[in-house]
């Protein structure tokens, strides 16, 4: 992307104040208006199903569903997200719960603020959307630790997701505060909440657990039922008895349906998880994905069978903080029909169409009688008919062109036909009609970013405070409770000889910078997979049980080998930053339960194939125990002279009222940054790496899916170069601090706002 830098004159700040108050004001009163129909509309006395759809009240719905996480979204973007959604199309929405987010600490609930999962319903049924909310206790959803509390991992005797007695006890606990917040709006009981799933795709560990596995998962879904939970359960890709099991996928193939229902006939096909491209990991490209292939696979579903679609991700948002699971990007763009910032893309806009034509016709894809035909052609022809209207879907699932008699049409694409053999939409004329009427919004940086102060992070040897000692090193969870990335090892060895020198962390994880003598010699190095294997050595007591194939891909992630070169003979003093990347999503990334999971170093450490012992361990940066990004007097700020490693920027830059006021979105450039993270006026906006982007992952096999429509960015760009910054966390006087953990200076950082005149 090139960046076009323009300076624009600043309007009337006061005719800007007044058209906003007097569009405000009318908003308001448009919707106290519609609230009234719509709170008479949601009056809801039964939820169930038949083999069709959903019922409400004993009508057949139509699902057309967004995933949003409010957690990923911050609370003053919450109405617009849900407004633009309704405005594309939409009637759900659906959002995870993350058990870590409202018990952040053991017995400690908090449902206020950004986790004020009643005020995001509220907003919900205000404007008439469902809602499904997957409330865990497991999600995944590459947030931190799947979005268990991490507090879990250390409990007695405790193995995660299969029937434990310690995990049991700690899952009811917290589904006993969670129901209690959720039962007001439960649609049963006149809120929004229409469907809530429990557990996620469990079939991808289900083989480890075997018939313990299967027994939790039934004690799950009788346990929202206990908790009066009374609106219809759902499971995805791994099901339980009282639940309706639903699908996921970039898309569902006809052969999937069949099986799919003829494990459950009497159930809805719902598509819980339709993927619009995918997450990204540090140190490879962004994923996309076509829109046209998306529609196609839509009109396709809906003619083998379907009744509901949800779309992951609607709008992704932003891993804010230290939420992101292990090598996920801060990013959660996804490639999503409302990109990071909430603004409809030309992906949404598209879909939105879509949506307006079979939305008008839900009606008669569910009451009426369904016929499918595979034409001589290649063609798939299905019809609906209710002896007056009739609906007919033209699919073509090849990879070449079809025609039958007038009708020609691209490889995996759909056309919907009225009774009248009117067209209504078609997944490739839309899309150009679609191109040709968005308007493209432009970066600017008309805020520069200069006169940076800076505070080097002490070594381990410059301080004072307290540390661990140990024979051998101690895990760095254990240490940490997961409220820090990083933790120091020191230690030090003896060389008989001049010259190269070899260091072995045996097991260890996620990411270490080797210091010797004070000097930065050398540092972990790409790529880093996903998936990495054990935590521990194979013994008796932890045997490989492979859970899914992903498992097999890479047995020696956690093994990390350093060399240092031209080493002088004598005593050195060794210090090793550990940092964490964020804990894992699900327990296929490390071949065991998640109680596995570690950080740091947990084995021996080889100098020259050699154990060194008598470690000191520093958990936290000092930055971090003096609370540099809101206490900023704490340390004593210089003018930088040249990089050092470990260091603390900060900088200063104004806001005009117009400015803030305007429609508009932020975002940090991090160009000529390395690697740390980003805090702005307190707030962390989240870990930064600008490592370069190069191919789809080694845990992936994406060349299989071009049929998907799904595709790279360019190689070489780093995965991640701009972070979003909340308006609402922006004012007058703003202060941005980065922990660059490399040689690198902010020279060339940038706020940049994209204005939306």
């Amino acid at each position: 992307m090139q960046l076009k830098i323009r300076i624009r004159h600043r309007p009337n700040e006061l005719l800007i104040a007044l058209i906003i108050a007097v569009i405000s004001a009318n908003s308001t009163m448009a919707r106290q208006t519609s609230q009234g129909k719509q709170d008479k509309n949601q009056t809801v006395n039964s939820i169930s199903f038949d083999s069709r759809a959903i019922l409400i009240n004993g009508e057949r719905q139509l699902l057309i569903s967004g995933e949003m996480h409010y957690a990923r979204s911050p609370r003053e973007l919450w109405p617009q997200l849900l407004d633009r959604s309704v405005n594309m199309g939409l009637n759900c929405v659906a959002s995870y719960i993350f058990w870590g987010f409202h018990e952040p600490q053991k017995d400690v609930y908090d449902f206020s603020g950004q986790r004020d999962i009643g005020y995001f319903l509220k907003l919900c049924k205000e404007r008439n959307l469902k809602v499904i909310l997957r409330m865990g206790p497991y999600c995944c959803a590459e947030w931190n630790y799947g979005g268990y509390p991490s507090y879990l991992r250390d409990e007695p005797g405790i193995t995660i997701r299969t029937y434990n007695t310690p995990y049991l006890i700690r899952v009811e606990k917290y589904f006993e505060h969670l129901a209690a917040e959720l039962r007001p709006y439960l649609a049963t009981n006149g809120g929004p909440v229409i469907l809530i799933q429990v557990e996620n795709e469990y079939e991808s560990v289900a083989q480890r657990y075997g018939k313990e596995g299967k027994r939790y998962l039934k004690w799950v879904v009788e346990l929202a039922a206990r908790l009066q939970l009374n609106v219809q359960t759902i499971t995805c890709a791994g099901g339980a008895p009282g639940a309706i099991e639903c699908v996921n996928g970039h898309s569902i193939s006809l052969e999937g349906i069949t099986y799919h229902q003829s494990k459950y006939p009497d159930q809805p096909l719902i598509w819980t998880e339709l993927w619009p491209a995918w997450y990204d990991t540090w140190g490879y490209q962004h994923h996309l994905r076509d829109a046209r292939n998306i529609a196609f696979n839509v009109l396709n579903f809906l003619g083998n069978g379907g009744s509901g679609w949800n779309y992951y991700m609607w709008h992704g948002g932003t891993n804010f903080g230290r939420t992101s699971m292990y090598l996920q990007t801060t990013s959660y763009d996804f490639d999503a029909p409302l990109d990071e910032y909430g603004r409809p893309t030309l992906k949404g806009l598209y879909l939105a169409r879509l949506h307006k034509a079979v939305k008008a016709n839900s009606k008669i894809f569910l009451n009426s009688e369904r016929i499918q035909k595979n034409l001589s052609s290649g063609i798939k022809k299905t019809t609906w008919s209710n002896g007056k209207e009739l609906l007919t879907v033209f699919v073509n699932e090849t990879d070449h062109l079809c025609t039958e008699d007038n009708l020609t049409l691209l490889p995996r694409s759909a056309r919907l036909f009225d009774s009248e053999g009117k067209l209504l939409f078609d997944s490739q004329s839309d899309y150009q009609a679609t191109q040709s009427a968005i308007k493209l919004h432009e970066w600017e940086s008309p805020v520069a970013l200069q006169n940076w102060m800076i505070w080097n992070e002490p070594m381990p040897s410059a301080r004072i405070d307290d540390f661990v000692k140990n024979l051998q090193p101690v895990e760095q969870l254990s240490l940490t409770h997961d409220q820090t990335d990083y933790c120091w090892y020191s230690n030090s060895f003896t060389t008989t000889a001049k010259g190269q020198q070899k260091i072995d962390i045996t097991y260890g994880g996620d990411f270490f910078y080797i210091y010797l003598d004070g000097k930065l010699l050398t540092q972990s190095q790409p790529p880093f997979s996903e998936n990495r294997g054990l935590t521990m050595p194979e013994d008796a007591d932890h045997p490989y049980v492979f859970a899914n194939a992903l498992e097999k891909l890479n047995l020696r992630g956690f093994q990390h080998s350093f060399i240092l070169k031209d080493v002088l003979m004598g005593k050195h003093r060794l210090d090793i930053l550990a940092t964490a990347l964020g804990l894992v999503k699900g327990d296929w990334q490390i071949s065991g339960s998640m109680n596995t999971e570690r950080k740091g170093i947990w084995q021996d450490v080889l100098v020259n194939n050699k154990v060194i012992t008598n470690w000191e361990m520093r958990p936290f940066l000092l930055g971090e125990q003096l609370n540099i990004p809101a206490q900023l007097k704490s340390v004593n700020w210089i003018k930088p002279i040249k990089p050092n490693p470990c260091t603390w920027f900060n900088t200063s830059f104004q806001l005009t009222q117009a400015v803030l006021q305007s429609d508009a979105d932020y975002r940090i450039d991090a160009s000529g940054l390395g690697k740390g993270m980003l805090f702005m006026n307190g707030h962390m906006l989240g870990r930064y790496w600008l490592i370069e982007g190069n191919g789809y992952g080694p845990d992936e096999s994406w060349q299989n899916l071009a049929r998907e429509g799904l595709s790279l960015a360019p190689a070489g760009l780093p995965t991640q170069r701009y972070y979003h910054v909340p308006k609402a966390w922006l004012k007058e006087n703003n202060q941005l601090i980065i922990f660059e953990e490399q040689l690198n200076l902010p020279a060339k950082v940038k706020l940049q706002i994209r204005t939306m005149n």
